[in-house]
């Protein structure tokens, strides 16, 4: 009888950190940004951490667009005080600069973990941490969930494409409210479709099951982990210094 060798996943390559470790630098990086909320450069310095983990894991594009707004942000929060706004536009302002340099490295960071994290690690990982499958279930739909939805939005803006309509042409402009209709009717209709089929998949995978599911992918702590470990002791320390100091 032929004997097949036993699967060996591959070893994830370039700089990969473990899902928990993911999750908590996240965590952190959003609770930093409210605690040190008066140091420009410390804010500075946290939101460069998830534009350098965007770069490393080849979300270039991204990356480039989330610190080109970061940076307009922060020079528009040293002129508000010297320019003389209207106080409607100013409080615009004021608000639109809050959400850039307060919530963007938070939703990066976000970004950052569903782009380089597959379903299976992060379930392995939260079944680690025994987080109940109410939980559990629809977070691993959601993982591939997004990224099912950006395909299908893909698809069908290339089948307009194809019929001649599109954002920006006279056919738009002479009927935005179809045009709409057009792209957001077959967009809510997969949603429910794609959603609904998530579900079952990951039900039928076993994932509702109360047996202890087994799980070929590798997670654990690596050496990337502790050099996150150490930035995050830094930040923290050099928030306490601030807050002493202050």
């Amino acid at each position: 009888m032929m004997q097949y060798p036993a699967y060996i996943p591959e070893k994830r390559k370039g700089f990969s950190l473990d899902p928990r470790t993911k999750l908590l630098f996240m965590v952190l990086i959003a609770t930093l940004m409210f605690v040190v909320y008066n140091n420009m450069p410390y804010i500075c310095v946290l939101a460069g951490l998830p534009f350098l983990l965007l770069i490393v894991n080849g979300q270039k594009k991204t990356a480039v667009i989330y610190g080109s707004l970061f940076v307009l942000a922060v020079i528009a929060n040293y002129i508000k005080d010297i320019a003389t706004l209207p106080q409607l536009l100013n409080g615009i302002v004021v608000l639109l600069i809050a959400l850039v340099l307060r919530l963007f490295p938070t939703f990066m960071m976000g970004y950052y973990i569903i782009k380089s994290t597959k379903a299976d690690e992060f379930v392995s990982s939260m079944e680690r941490w025994h987080v109940s499958k109410k939980v559990l279930i629809p977070i691993a739909v959601v993982f591939r969930f997004i990224p099912t939805m950006q395909e299908e939005s893909q698809s069908i803006t290339e089948a307009m494409r194809m019929r001649g309509i599109q954002f920006g042409t006279k056919k738009f402009w002479k009927s935005p409210g179809t045009i709409l209709e057009y792209r957001l009717i077959p967009l809510l209709i997969s949603v429910v479709k794609i959603g609904d089929e998530l579900s079952a998949a990951a039900l039928t995978r076993g994932l509702g099951n109360s047996v202890k599911r087994t799980n070929i992918a590798q997670i654990g702590f690596s050496k990337n982990d502790a050099i996150v470990l150490i930035i995050s002791i830094f930040l923290l320390l050099w928030a306490f210094a601030l807050g002493v100091m202050s």
